[in-house]
Formats: C-alpha cells, structure tokens, sequence
C-alpha cells in the first residue's frame, strides 16, 4: 500500500500500524472482561491491583507525548529522531522492569496490597 499509494498510501500503512495493535487491545481485553462478567454474572468482577501498573502507564504516556511533540516539529516525517526516542523509552522501560524482577528495586510490597 505504501509503495503503490503515493503520499495517501503512506499515511493508510501508518495509521494501519497504529490502528491494528489498538484494535486488538479493546477487542481482545472487550473479549475477555465479557467472558469475566458472564461467567460470575451477579458477583462484580475484581481486578487485582498492580503495584507496576502506573509505572506501564507512564511509559506508555511518555511515548505518546514523544510521538505528539517529536512528530509536527519534524514535518509528520518518520526518522531517526522519532524512531531514536522510542527506542530510549522502549530500553529504559525494560531495563527498569529487568533491575525490579531482579528483586534490587522494589516499589510495593506485593504483600501491603
């Protein structure tokens, strides 16, 4: 699409990449939060809490602000700089989440929950 649709097959392979993995989130936690409901109809489902989850949260905001600012300043060209950043956040979030599963940093007592 994006070699044979000139600048509007571009922009369609983009939002594709962007559109794919959103649909398969919602439809796939929509999927499995119905399967919960259903199954234990009267009873309220409960979610257990995450002591990370905020932290997922923040990287995820962090490479959408990135993407936000990175993105107009540049033309809405995808290029190192963009792809360099995403890249930071990526590393960082992992080798964050890799020193915690070591068990050298820890936010939350899982038992205090």
């Amino acid at each position: 699409m994006a070699i044979n649709g000139g600048a509007e097959g571009v922009q369609v392979a983009i939002s594709g990449c962007y559109a794919g993995p959103i649909f398969n989130v919602l439809f796939g936690l929509g999927l499995s939060l119905i399967g919960s409901c259903w199954e234990s109809y009267p009873e309220p489902v409960s979610i257990s809490l995450d002591p990370y989850l905020l932290e997922t949260l923040g990287f995820l905001l962090a490479g959408l602000v990135w993407g936000l600012v990175v993105l107009p300043r540049r033309g809405m060209k995808l290029d190192g700089v963009l792809g360099g950043g995403l890249l930071v956040i990526y590393l960082l979030s992992v080798s964050l989440r890799l020193v915690q599963t070591s068990g050298s940093l820890q936010f939350l007592d899982h038992n205090s929950l």
